[in-house]
């Protein structure tokens, strides 16, 4: 076995690690409601990946996760940390929601990119607002985007309840956009949208831009050493701010993508946590866009093998965070005997 061969092994075994624990973890929640440990693991298996439809369940999560999670990676790739990928989300799906119920007779090949557009336009603007107040003010994006999250889920809930909302459902959700502006589907069976499909193109091309590109470096060199980057001449501000905007966007584009792909409306409980999953996926991932591909997908597997969990054994909502978490401490832990002396 060559010396690369043997490298990437190492590199891969603490992921095989973590989906061990993960598994252990599971099967003692499992155990302690006094279900059957070993049957509910199947059944997480079969639930997500399974089935033709279970599989599509599991590529429709991980079209937003792997957005959220590109969204991060490419922030802290330029030492900025965005925590407002839920109110990116939010501010896409409102803008792609709005341009959807206007693009009403339009053609479907002109009123999907618009929606999509529209989607990026909205994360885009909630992330400029960081990447400008560091730039310009050295405020940390840290409390910008926390506070950003607040008010993005207020204005959501504003809409799905006042002007936008659909009387006859009784609930926080809008009227159903027109059926000339959702994704098409991948196949019927599967049930599974193009939104998928979106998301791969975004993880390629953010590998692209970071490792192929002049402003790719750039963002890497202001991440890695922003006093060095500054020295070579690197507009370290512009740097960051441009790299908060196009995260936003990549988060808008999530939201976009669950109005028009799964949801066909504005909800409010839109995003279920899925700034939190893509702040681990991209941890998980080491901070690269490709490997962020195979962890969406297996986040995603949790996500929808727990929900069926739910009904069947009565695990608790909050059992798939629990589950995320041994993954993280185990990567962690593995990461810190590697490089300790």
């Amino acid at each position: 076995m060559t010396a690369r061969a043997v490298a990437r092994w190492q590199a891969a075994a603490p992921y095989a690690v973590g989906l061990v624990a993960a598994l252990g973890v599971l099967a003692v929640l499992v155990a302690a409601l006094g279900g059957d440990a070993p049957a509910a693991v199947g059944s997480l298996v079969r639930a997500s990946l399974g089935s033709a439809a279970g599989f599509g369940q599991t590529l429709n999560k991980t079209a937003p996760l792997l957005f959220g999670s590109v969204a991060v990676i490419l922030g802290l790739r330029a030492g900025a940390f965005n925590i407002g990928v839920d109110g990116q989300i939010y501010a896409g799906a409102v803008a792609a929601t709005g341009v959807a119920f206007l693009a009403a007779g339009l053609p479907k090949l002109l009123a999907v990119p618009a929606v999509l557009v529209a989607g990026a336009a909205g994360g885009a603007l909630l992330g400029a607002v960081p990447g400008l107040l560091r730039a310009r003010a050295g405020v940390s994006e840290i409390f910008v985007t926390v506070m950003l999250n607040f008010i993005a889920l207020f204005f959501v809930e504003y809409l799905s309840t006042g002007p936008w909302n659909d009387p006859m459902a009784g609930e926080a959700i809008t009227r159903a956009v027109p059926p000339s502006t959702t994704l098409p589907l991948l196949g019927v069976r599967v049930g599974a949208h193009a939104g998928v499909l979106l998301a791969l193109a975004a993880a390629l091309a953010v590998w692209w831009l970071l490792y192929r590109t002049v402003f790719g470096y750039e963002v890497r060199a202001v991440g890695d050493n922003p006093t060095a980057a500054r020295l070579g001449g690197i507009p370290v501000g512009r740097t960051v701010a441009l790299a908060l905007v196009a995260s936003g966007a990549l988060a808008g584009l999530a939201g976009a993508v669950e109005v028009s792909g799964f949801h066909y409306r504005l909800i409010l409980g839109l995003s279920p946590g899925y700034g939190v999953m893509s702040i681990l996926i991209a941890v998980l991932s080491r901070r690269h866009p490709l490997v962020a591909i195979v962890a969406s997908l297996g986040f995603a597997a949790l996500v929808v093998g727990t929900d069926s969990l739910q009904r069947s054994v009565g695990l608790p909502a909050s059992a798939v965070f629990v589950v995320q978490a041994a993954v993280l401490l185990v990567l962690l832990a593995s990461e810190g005997l590697r490089r300790a002396p």
